[in-house]
């Protein structure tokens, strides 16, 4: 096996939107906290390559999913063994666009476009022996994370980390968590969160670093101050960072897209309408900025109602790394559908991780619905789309575990 990882710097100009937080805030980022970056791991075993690309954003759009594929497809990966996600940072620029919660700047969004073949190219460069696989799986102490949605719902605990040693090259570590990106709350500041911190600490240790951020949907950090995030990476540091409590895989690698089928709720024009009446009523009236969110998204799927789909086909990138599988959601995700996923697939090693690709919105578990909650019911008019049906996060979660059953 052989392995390279490549860097690249996305940070925006001053000046860009950044994107999160609420509707029409106006957060023009005016400092650099710490810089953006997209990392690319490429990963080959025999003729076979896998990628796995990482930014270091709140989510992207279709347009630079496309053009990773691309890039992707000139190294000889196809789109089946390329996996792309985001650490769903809450002070990072808009990409994909989120109706009043960031505009989306097309130049900055270009240059992402442009940075990808140079990113993956690095990639491939620095491709060196793997002289040892290992990883580790423990649990973070301390009351960092919490159900923001559930009290004293469900909460993976657990960091999950890959050690990629290299002959003659500086080792790379795949960390993995699931936390938001949001301990620096609602700042002009662009920074990487938690995240940025992590890859500041693995630096200085003389270790490269790239994290994929868990299904995060319903965990926040329970403290919200810079001092607490500084804490909280240090403990992801710790666990991480300790080679002694790595057990050692075999150097074994394959890849793939496991098909699903999500389907959306049929809503009737009547209840398109009570949907956005109600939202506007909570939001204090049609003159007030969030208001507008559901209006436009009235109208919007008003416009298309002859002819809207309910039913959403797509995939979701797995690789399986020394036996351990790594599997990406388009969606932010809630935590009992990673919980779900590895059961039904009897490995509580793996990582299950979200915003990958295009981001498509939240997927609540079916109690969300019974509590009318944001993710299930508000959270359908930023994306501007139809709702999942109740029940549809379980049922991804068996129908995914049973496509990875399949292959054996």
């Amino acid at each position: 096996m052989r392995a390279g990882l490549g860097i690249i710097d996305i940070t925006p100009p001053l000046g860009v939107e950044l994107a999160g937080y609420g509707y029409y805030l106006k957060r023009q980022c005016d400092s650099v906290r710490d810089p953006l970056y997209a990392r690319a791991v490429l990963l080959e075993s025999g003729e076979s390559r896998q990628l796995i690309v990482c930014f270091d954003l709140l989510g992207i759009s279709q347009a630079v999913t496309d053009s990773v594929f691309q890039a992707a497809a000139s190294l000889g990966v196809p789109r089946e063994r390329t996996m792309i996600v985001s650490i769903h940072t809450h002070t990072g620029p808009a990409v994909k666009y989120h109706f009043g919660c960031g505009e989306v700047s097309e130049s900055y969004v270009a240059s992402l476009a442009q940075k990808m073949a140079p990113l993956l190219r690095a990639a491939e460069e620095d491709l060196a022996d793997v002289t040892r696989l290992s990883f580790t799986r423990a649990p973070i102490p301390g009351d960092d994370l919490y159900n923001r949605s559930v009290p004293d719902g469900p909460v993976d605990r657990d960091a999950r980390g890959f050690l990629l040693e290299l002959r003659d090259k500086t080792p790379i570590l795949l960390a993995n968590a699931a936390c938001h990106g949001v301990f620096l709350q609602v700042v002009k500041s662009v920074s990487a969160d938690f995240s940025g911190e992590l890859h500041r600490l693995c630096a200085e240790a003389g270790i490269r670093s790239v994290y994929l951020n868990g299904l995060c949907g319903d965990i926040d950090p329970l403290h919200r101050t810079p001092e607490r995030m500084a804490e909280f990476a240090a403990l992801l540091f710790r666990i991480l960072s300790g080679r002694e409590a790595f057990r050692e895989l075999p150097l074994t690698l394959s890849g793939g897209r496991l098909p699903f089928t999500l389907r959306l709720a049929p809503l009737s024009e009547e209840e398109i309408h009570e949907a956005a009446a109600g939202f506007t009523e909570r939001a204090g009236g049609p003159d007030k900025p969030a208001a507008q969110c559901a209006l436009a998204w009235k109208e919007e799927l008003l416009g298309q109602f002859g002819s809207r789909v309910t039913e959403e086909p797509g995939d979701a990138a797995y690789c399986i790394l020394g036996g351990i599988p790594i599997l990406a959601l388009p969606f932010e995700g809630f935590t009992a559908i990673g919980m779900e996923f590895r059961r039904l697939a009897g490995c509580e090693d793996a990582l299950v991780l979200g915003c990958a690709e295009q981001l498509r919105g939240y997927l609540p578990t079916r109690d969300e619905y019974l509590r009318e909650s944001y993710a299930a019911k508000d959270s359908t008019f930023l994306y501007r789309r139809l709702p999942p049906l109740p029940g549809e996060a379980e049922r991804l979660a068996e129908q995914l575990a049973g496509a990875y059953a399949a292959i054996g």
